[in-house]
């Protein structure tokens, strides 16, 4: 609802995925000018997006990019939505995180909308030995130091919704079953 009053809509998707979100938007808004880029690291990713986007009737609305979210260049003053939905927790390090961060909010426009949702805290466990394993994240931040870090970065914005909630969930791992235990963080705010 954000958006109803928009003529057109400029979307990016970071992490993007099988198109999950980014197919949603699009056909929320098709009586709308709505153009959504899409990226994603995986090959197999952005062609299963493009498939799923057709079979939904929105191809012409999604661009996939197979591309690496730190490699990938988000230009200024561009969007009216970011979303990085599970995905910033994966680029090599805090300060590429930071940084991404920063180049999201030089690139969503006046009035734009910033939807992160981010794993904090992360602990992996070995289901059977319960034995504390290497949780398979890049960035794996304190939950208040993730906060204060998008609170610092977003400052000026008008802050819609931050909330932490405390997930468990059963993962493939090496050998057999472990168990995830995060805390997710979500941080929409308006420019």
């Amino acid at each position: 609802p954000l958006f109803d009053e928009y003529e057109e809509i400029n979307v990016l998707d970071l992490g993007c995925g099988v198109g999950r979100n980014c197919i949603c938007i699009a056909r929320q808004y098709q009586n709308k000018s709505c153009k959504i880029d899409c990226v994603d690291i995986l090959d197999l990713a952005i062609e299963k997006l493009n498939s799923n986007a057709e079979e939904y009737g929105v191809a012409s609305d999604i661009c996939g990019i197979v591309k690496a979210i730190d490699d990938y260049e988000i230009k200024g003053n561009n969007y009216d939505l970011i979303m990085a939905i599970s995905s910033l927790e994966h680029v090599d390090s805090k300060e590429t995180f930071v940084k991404k961060l920063y180049e999201i909010e030089k690139g969503v426009r006046k009035d734009g909308i910033v939807c992160l949702v981010a794993n904090s805290n992360i602990c992996e466990f070995d289901k059977k030995t319960g034995n504390k394993m290497p949780a398979q994240f890049e960035v794996n931040l304190p939950t208040e130091e993730l906060q204060e870090i998008c609170e610092k970065i977003f400052d000026k914005w008008k802050i819609l919704k931050s909330t932490v909630v405390k997930q468990q969930y059963d993962i493939p791992g090496e050998n057999g079953i472990n168990e995830l235990r995060t805390s997710v963080v979500t941080f929409v705010a308006r420019k």
